[in-house]
């Protein structure tokens, strides 16, 4: 079965209305050209004989583009092309097929137009670059044309008898998507560490902590977001681009924002600490030369901070503003307000640190580290749990050992686990937070499932107690939610929405090697390594709903 419409069988002559020949192009190839026509001109009809009556009726069958005329006695283009012509025999009579091959093609999207060209056939009027700029425009080409290309692709057609197959005649312009709100700084803030350099390579050069600012000197100014400008399609229709988003800025103690002008100054002395990019405060810098200990006891402090030792068991640490620790932090409890360096490391299952801005340590050793921005781990990681909502980066000789490394967005890592160590678990692309309330689901869960237990080896299967139903009810519901729960950033927390578009950036980069059996997400899809790898990167393959490798030197 074909698609094909065709007249009525009847003994009528078929005249063909359009001319064709053979061509020779510049490299001696034969190939037929036709005549180009336009729409609705006649191509084929069929006329009664003047003389005898033919022995075999001729059918006429309209292919592509192309109609019958009301009495179906005439074959008509339905647009402006190329007429292809075929002729067969069959046991009932002569078939003749036309279809057109377009003059004019355009893309689905609108944003590339393109036109086929024969070489002209001898005695028919040749096409001009004008009529060929009307029929593009009549076919809703408006943008992009220029007369003096399509003349000179209508001059190499005609003197070098060349087949011009789906040339590109016009472009759409693509939208110019604006610019997101940021701030110019005024004075030199040093370099973030675990930037991503020019050559793929991560930058991690030591934070330049407390830069000194004076009275009133501007510290940045922020540069209003860009509208960008509209796309144009090739019909010369405006499509929208994605305006930049207005990022809103912060400040706090010492520093003022004025918002008609943009400035951001200091209203005294003291030292900048940035949260991020776009919060900024101004405050007051202490020096605590030695340890925290019983002869200082904890810190309490609105301002930055400086350590020259260590923090000792037990004590605690609260600062609003940046804080430097030269030495270690032993089970101890530090919140930071700011960004946190630390020379030495964290040490102690006791030892709990969170931080709003950036943390950047030399090693870890068991205890708990809740990161707002990004996390910098210079050499090794053992038994931690370190969760952050920016991403994790350790040097290229680093070590993790068992415990959990979670980033909202990718991880780069090192060397991960060891024949003998339990196995480590990397998660990207996973909302802390909303992990953590799937582990507290888990626990409860497991305390329900402890007290079923309990209940069946206390009253047996058979006795039915309200109070059992209830039990299996809520840890049904309980089974429900937990699958529920979408771990990804950015999206709704019980949507259906993957974070498909969210999580096609985000990895999980070992430069080193990791080992069999340690786990990784991403998102919500989880997978243990049967084998060791090295120079790896994973990804998340949207297709197949998989995590995937990919090995570095192949990048």
């Amino acid at each position: 079965m074909n698609n094909y419409t065709t007249a009525n069988p009847v003994n009528s002559v078929p005249t063909i209305l359009f001319q064709t020949e053979s061509v020779t192009d510049s490299s001696n190839n034969s190939f037929q050209t036709m005549e180009l026509v336009r729409k609705d001109q006649a191509l084929v009809q069929l006329t009664d004989p003047s003389g005898p009556l033919p022995t075999n009726p001729t059918e006429l069958i309209h292919g592509k583009h192309t109609r019958l005329s009301a009495d179906k006695n005439t074959l008509l283009a339905d647009i402006d092309g190329y007429p292809l012509l075929s002729k067969k025999r069959s046991s009932k009579g002569n078939l003749i097929l036309v279809e057109i091959l377009p003059l004019v093609s355009i893309a689905d999207d609108k944003m590339r137009a393109s036109i086929t060209l024969y070489p002209p056939v001898r005695g028919c009027p040749e096409l001009s670059s004008e009529l060929l700029f009307e029929i593009l425009t009549d076919n809703g080409v408006r943008f992009g044309l220029s007369p003096e290309y399509l003349n000179a692709m209508l001059t190499h057609c005609r003197e070098e008898n060349a087949l011009l197959k789906d040339k590109t005649v016009s472009r759409g312009l693509l939208p110019l998507n604006g610019k997101d709100s940021f701030l110019r700084f005024a004075i030199e803030v040093g370099p973030l560490p675990g930037k991503l350099l020019g050559n793929g390579k991560i930058d991690f050069r030591e934070r330049k902590m407390f830069v000194g600012v004076a009275q009133g000197q501007t510290i940045a100014t922020r540069i209003p977001a860009t509208k960008g400008t509209p796309g144009l399609n090739v019909s010369g229709d405006e499509f929208p681009q994605v305006p930049g988003k207005d990022i809103p800025v912060t400040v706090s103690d010492d520093a003022e924002y004025d918002e008609k002008s943009g400035l951001i100054r200091a209203l005294h002395c003291g030292v900048l600490s940035m949260v991020g990019e776009n919060s900024i405060k101004v405050c007051a810098k202490h020096t605590i030369s030695g340890n925290i200990d019983y002869s200082t006891g904890n810190i309490e402090s609105h301002g930055a901070v400086e350590i020259d030792g260590t923090i000792l068991p037990g004590f605690k640490v609260n600062i609003h503003g940046d804080l430097l620790l030269g030495g270690n932090a032993r089970s101890a409890t530090i919140n930071c307000q700011g960004n946190l360096v630390i020379k030495g490391g964290i040490i102690g299952k006791r030892c709990k640190v969170t931080v709003k801005g950036e943390a950047d340590f030399k090693f870890m050793e068991q205890g708990r580290l809740r990161v707002n921005g990004n996390v910098i781990i210079r050499k090794q990681a053992y038994y931690a749990r370190i969760m952050a909502d920016g991403e994790i980066h350790c040097e290229a000789s680093s070590q993790i050992i068992s415990g959990v490394l979670m980033s909202g967005k990718s991880l780069d890592l090192g060397n991960v686990g060891s024949p003998n160590s339990p196995a480590a678990l990397l998660a990207a692309g996973v909302a802390p937070g909303r992990y953590l309330r799937y582990l507290s689901m888990r626990a409860k869960l497991r305390e329900m499932e402890q007290e079923r237990l309990l209940f069946l080896q206390r009253f047996g299967l058979k006795k039915k107690i309200p109070l059992r139903k209830s039990l299996e009810e809520s840890i049904c519901t309980l089974h429900q939610d937990m699958a529920k729960l979408n771990l990804v950033p950015e999206t709704s927390a019980n949507a259906e929405d993957t974070g498909e578009e969210y999580l096609s950036g985000v990895t999980i980069t070992i430069k080193g090697t990791i080992f069999c059996g340690t786990e990784l997400q991403i998102g919500n899809v989880t997978k243990i390594l049967e084998q060791d790898f090295t120079s790896v990167c994973f990804s998340l393959d949207k297709y197949k709903n998989a995590i995937i490798e990919s090995n570095l030197r192949e990048k």
